[in-house]
């Protein structure tokens, strides 16, 4: 599969950015399940935007979660990100059927949380309150806030492709820098949208040097020696209790959904690894 997420890194080296299309990887996923143009639309941002974070996965074994609760009963979105690229995002059911603003849906009590971590390294959850106008802005607000670094999120849905953009202020960069990096982006966002994903870099971003390029997909790679990993991070005693009560395990995968059972022989397994070191 091709590469269709870019990262680079400004000649001065002050800010960072990632562009992505997800036209492909948006066929594949459960956007056609959308009964309105706004779910539609709103599904199309959020999965871009998630996309972009999975240039922060720095190894497969990583992934990140984004989650958002919206003040109405049973309006939601779950967002997966793995390390391999793998993205999978779901709707409500109601929000699939939404046929309101966005502004309606984050009133008080309205939350976006993100979870990053590793099976074996823990995971760790920030969580904000949805005060933006766009889903794009919320976003930014949580990265500004949590990772105290200028975030600026863009989408774009043109002539049947679909394009986002995130950029980040590195550390102790100079503010101007990045302004002049969004107003370029602002500038010349009907080209960036639209031509040729292959001429982007050398045509718009000439100030920057591509650092890596990743592909995002929605298959899911995930497998039962995946989780089993995930058990060996869990303490000795709970497994042990588990064996004792005759209890399997059972693990389902936040990309898939496919679900992984660990019956009391996997679990003495793992107790026998962990106590042996």
């Amino acid at each position: 599969m091709k590469n269709n997420l870019i990262k680079l890194l400004t000649n001065d080296k002050e800010v960072r950015f990632f562009i992505v299309d997800t036209t492909e990887a948006l066929k594949q996923s459960n956007l056609k399940e959308m009964k309105t143009d706004f779910s539609k639309e709103l599904y199309a941002k959020v999965f871009t935007s998630c996309s972009l974070l999975r240039g922060f996965l720095t190894s497969e074994d990583q992934r990140l979660s984004v989650n958002v609760r919206f003040n109405l009963k049973g309006y939601s979105i779950n967002c997966e990100i793995d390390g391999c690229g793998n993205i999978h995002c779901i709707f409500s059911a109601r929000l699939m059927a939404y046929e309101g603003e966005f502004l309606d849906l984050i009133s008080d009590g309205a939350t976006l949380s993100v979870t990053r971590g590793s099976w074996m390294g823990g995971m760790f959850t920030g969580t904000v309150e949805l005060n933006s106008e766009s889903i794009e802005s919320c976003l930014a607000d949580f990265y500004s806030k949590s990772e105290q670094l200028d975030t600026i999120f863009r989408t774009w849905v043109c002539n049947g492709k679909v394009r986002g953009c995130m950029v980040q202020a590195l550390p102790f960069a100079n503010i101007n820098n990045l302004i002049n990096v969004i107003d370029n982006i602002n500038k010349n966002e009907k080209f960036i949208s639209k031509v040729e994903w292959a001429r982007l870099t050398n045509e718009i971003f000439s100030y920057a040097t591509v650092i890596e390029e990743y592909s995002i997909q929605t298959e899911c790679n995930c497998s039962k020696e995946m989780f089993f990993g995930m058990l060996m991070s869990i303490d000795t005693v709970e497994l042990k209790q588990s064996i004792l009560m005759n209890k399997g395990e059972e693990l389902e995968c936040g990309i898939c959904g496919k679900k992984y059972l660990f019956n009391t022989n996997d679990l003495k397994s793992i107790v026998k690894i962990k106590e042996d070191g």
